[in-house]
């Protein structure tokens, strides 16, 4: 099964999913659960597609809009298993075309970066980081429902009818941030651990902004459990500590596989 061929299965399955959910905040009347059985088969194709492109004939392609695919992937997979517990499909409407927008990037995109055989340290590494940052996006677009939200309640309009209580927004806003607070420590730790220089030239621009990225969500936490911090407050932090670490990772790779290497990237 070609790599097109998935990944246009996935493209029509997540449009589908973007659309229902999309009818649902509206307040239609459309099945909760056929939602989320076609956003997972859209996850299925997705994960096809990756195994696919990753896997080439001649090592692992870690190339800039693969991972970016991956991430992609793993915070959809995240919102629908969180989804079966909790009430955090709304976040479907704004993940799912970011999913998009990662498929269809990998797949005009030539650049690739192509390992062959690499280290079981390394593989731990970035799947760490590629989990730490699909939580963190997850929490990022939950502080951009959050603020609507807020807006709503201000100006006494319900344009998204199935949102949950503010209250439960934010313990879901924060739950996200501890996991993915927990999973960066541990991103960063296995890149001190065993890589061999993470100050070195080519990586110290991205372990900066990644240590950044770390105080400003650990000072959030920590402003949360001692001073209440909440609201826009929590917003406003959790997208700053969200772009610094946009900025760490897709910054310094597409400057290092697209300009510093010469490659075009489309």
């Amino acid at each position: 099964m070609g790599v097109m061929l998935v990944s246009m299965g996935a493209l029509g399955c997540y449009l589908a999913g973007t659309v229902g959910q999309g009818l649902r905040n509206s307040g239609r009347e459309v099945s909760r659960s056929l939602v989320l059985l076609i956003t997972a088969l859209g996850l299925v194709f997705h994960v096809i597609a990756l195994y696919i492109s990753i896997h080439t004939d001649h090592g692992i392609n870690l190339g800039v809009f693969t991972m970016g695919s991956l991430t992609a992937m793993m915070v959809t997979m995240m919102v629908l298993l969180s989804s079966l517990k909790k009430p955090s499909e709304s976040l479907l409407v704004m993940i799912l075309p970011v999913s998009m927008l990662a498929i269809v990037l990998a797949l005009l995109a030539p650049v690739e970066h192509i390992v062959w055989n690499p280290a079981s340290s390394m593989v731990t590494h970035v799947l760490l980081s590629v989990m730490a940052y699909g939580i963190l996006m997850v929490a990022a677009f939950q502080a951009i429902l959050l603020s609507y939200q807020e807006h709503q309640l201000r100006t006494h309009r319900h344009t998204i009818k199935t949102l949950p209580p503010l209250q439960t927004m934010e313990r879901l806003l924060f739950e996200f941030l501890w996991l993915g607070v927990v999973l960066l420590t541990l991103s960063l730790g296995s890149g001190f651990l065993f890589l061999e220089d993470m100050f070195a030239q080519k990586l110290v621009h991205k372990t900066v902004l990644s240590i950044t990225a770390w105080c400003l969500f650990a000072a959030l936490l920590i402003g949360h459990w001692r001073f209440g911090w909440r609201g826009q407050t929590a917003v406003r932090w959790t997208l700053a500590g969200f772009l610094f670490l946009i900025l760490a990772y897709f910054g310094s790779r597409l400057v290092l596989e697209c300009i510093v290497s010469g490659q075009s990237c489309f």
